[in-house]
């Protein structure tokens, strides 16, 4: 199975100096200036050891769901917040 190709740009969300694994474990995405998503690793919890995606997009007129949900791996999560981010942006004639 290849590995899924990213298509938007996603960077770290901010260095945490008391975390020093922040760099790898919180993301947002971007598709110019409108935001895709974030991607946050849980590292304790219930959901632990999985990712958290949250769909963004920017101000639209209509939400869709579920707009967040868990994944096992980063690029899953990072897939799962670009689909939904195109999803919305074409319901919604953006």
């Amino acid at each position: 199975m290849t590995e899924y190709q990213l298509r938007y740009r996603w960077r770290v969300t901010w260095p945490d100096e008391g975390d020093r694994d922040s760099w790898q474990t919180d993301f947002r995405g971007w598709d110019g200036e409108r935001p895709v998503g974030r991607i946050r690793f849980e590292s304790h919890g219930p959901k632990r050891n999985t990712w958290m995606w949250s769909g963004h997009g920017g101000k639209v007129r209509e939400r869709l769901t579920p707009h967040q949900g868990y994944e096992p791996t980063a690029r899953q999560a990072a897939a799962k917040a670009e689909d939904y981010y195109e999803r919305l942006m074409a319901h919604n004639a953006i």
